[in-house]
């Protein structure tokens, strides 16, 4: 599913974030980014006090990106044109490349079963949905797959897999990946967004009320292996979000 592209805008920090369609090519790195920002540490949040092990694996992420019904997205961070051209500056006059003083974004990755690890603060630096690979860094993601309407017409997706790097998180990076997936489910003619959020995690609760989701009052078992909780019986609230009104 390939969504339009953000507008571009002018580079003024020294890397830029574009968000877009998750590639094949960046399955491991999803994985990865995952697995650190739902069980690691080092961010606002996490989940590693509450579930042990893996969150995805590789095979569950090529399915969401083989799969019409979902839309995968990756916020991608990628050395500005300006920071290229200081790198360039750099160079010694024998060709060596001298160092490059663009953002450090360096990650580790990891994942959770609440479906979702977000993060919260003032808004990052737009980029455009233009990227090269060999020299960008993966440090957000998350998915929606819609579902058919149900018996009163209204059309659902779940929200799921919502992670930001540790290092990446507080710059409202989770804020923008949501305000991207609502916007094309909108278009979609979706009518609510729902997630499931893990008990026993208020400060995530709190983030989505702030970002326009209610609590339904209904609970559903946890939804990875169960093996994998350290608090036993701990489940999962349901969520949603209008994204017009009903």
């Amino acid at each position: 599913m390939i969504l339009p592209a953000p507008a571009p805008t002018t580079a003024t920090t020294a890397s830029t974030i574009a968000i877009r369609p998750a590639q094949e090519d960046e399955v491991d790195s999803i994985v990865e980014l995952a697995q650190a920002a739902y069980r690691g540490t080092g961010g606002w949040t996490t989940e590693a006090h509450l579930v042990s092990g893996t969150r995805t694996d590789s095979s569950e992420v090529r399915a969401m990106i083989a799969d019409p019904a979902v839309t995968l997205l990756v916020a991608v961070l990628t050395p500005s044109e300006t920071a290229r051209d200081d790198a360039e500056s750099e160079r010694p006059a024998d060709g060596t490349v001298g160092h490059d003083h663009g953002d450090d974004a360096t990650a580790s990755h990891d994942h959770s079963n609440d479906r979702n690890s977000s993060d919260d603060g003032a808004d990052s630096t737009d980029g455009t949905d233009s990227t090269d690979s060999t020299d960008s860094t993966i440090v957000g993601c998350c998915y929606t797959r819609r579902e058919p309407a149900d018996a009163d017409g209204l059309a659902r997706a779940e929200l799921g897999l919502f992670a930001v790097h540790p290092s990446a998180q507080s710059r409202g990076l989770g804020r923008r990946l949501l305000t991207a997936q609502s916007d094309h489910l909108q278009r979609a003619g979706v009518d609510l967004l729902m997630i499931r959020v893990l008990q026993s995690r208020p400060e995530l609760h709190a983030w989505y009320e702030r970002n326009g989701f209610v609590r339904t009052g209904v609970a559903v078992p946890f939804a990875g292996d169960p093996a994998g909780l350290q608090v036993e019986g701990l489940g999962m609230d349901v969520m949603e979000r209008p994204l017009h009104e009903l």
